[in-house]
């Protein structure tokens, strides 16, 4: 009988229990751990979407940065416009102001032409005498010098020159005449009306008044008492007094002006007529000079012709 070899074994049983165990157990191992270890497909997939949502916050933030940027730039105009419209409003203001000082001015210009334009319509230029009156006394010399036979006859003059300054009254006015000579070397003053009440003057009742002076023109003769006549009309506190005179105070002038001055205590303006020749007298035009400078008034010359 053959004899049998020996057979050779890499494994014993044991061997393969402990390997099998092994595997059993790392099986066992995995299925336990395998929750534990990470999807690499859902890490990729999460890292990716972290990289997307970094980009959309970068871009989110880009977007901020130009939002903050127009917004400054937004602001930095609100204010431009706020601080233009606060300029405007003072502008406004200003004009405002400037229109309501205009609109005064322009009150107060009206109001300055009216008053001038009144004063322009209640002045009137009797013989280049400017006045503003209501009430005269009109002293009328009638002394001889008026008329000298030969030489030269004032009286129509005076008349003439009464009724021209009659005529240039733009409205009503109330006249006392006084008329004045020293025919018998004492002082004659005449009065019209003789009540020594004012006449008031219209366009009806004038020619009362020229009639008068033409009688009185009638009468003339003597020496001049002009400070007697100028004192009496002073005495019925007219307005404005008017002097008709060819020649100067028989006394010395300058006691005359003097006198009248000081007893003309409300100021009454005074104001002379030279009639005729008037310039060959310096004394009288001295005179009437100084009458007027000293009482508020004007002289003025009227010659015939």
């Amino acid at each position: 009988m053959k004899r049998r070899r020996p057979e050779l074994t890499v494994f014993g049983m044991s061997a393969l229990d402990l390997l099998a165990s092994a595997l059993g157990a790392f099986i066992l191992i995995t299925v336990v751990l395998i929750p534990l270890f990470p999807n690499l497909e859902i890490l990729g997939q999460v890292r990716g979407e972290l990289a997307r949502v970094k980009a959309e916050l970068h871009q989110a933030r880009a977007d901020l940065d130009l939002a903050a940027a127009a917004l400054d730039q937004e602001q930095s105009r609100s204010e431009r416009e706020m601080a233009d419209l606060e300029r405007l409003r003072e502008e406004k203001a200003r004009l405002e102001q400037r229109g309501a000082l205009a609109q005064q001015t322009k009150a107060e210009l009206v109001e300055q032409v009216e008053a001038l334009q009144q004063q322009i319509d209640d002045t009137s230029v009797l013989l280049g005498i400017k006045t503003r009156a209501k009430r005269f006394v009109f002293v009328i010399d009638m002394t001889g010098s008026i008329y000298h036979p030969g030489e030269h006859d004032y009286r129509e003059f005076i008349r003439l020159s009464i009724q021209d300054m009659l005529d240039s009254f733009k409205s009503e006015i109330e006249v006392c005449l006084i008329g004045f000579h020293a025919p018998r070397r004492e002082t004659t003053l005449h009065y019209w009306p003789e009540s020594r009440q004012y006449f008031r003057v219209s366009e009806d009742s004038q020619p009362r008044l020229i009639e008068q002076v033409s009688t009185w023109m009638g009468m003339v003769d003597g020496v001049t008492p002009t400070r007697a006549a100028l004192l009496a009309a002073i005495d019925l506190k007219p307005e404005e007094i008017i002097l008709l005179s060819d020649g100067a105070p028989s006394e010395d002038w300058r006691t005359v002006v003097r006198a009248v001055t000081a007893e003309n205590k409300q100021r009454i303006p005074i104001h002379a007529v030279a009639v005729g020749n008037y310039t060959a007298d310096r004394k009288f035009i001295d005179f009437l000079v100084h009458l007027t400078e000293q009482n508020n008034g004007y002289v003025v010359g009227a010659k015939p012709g």
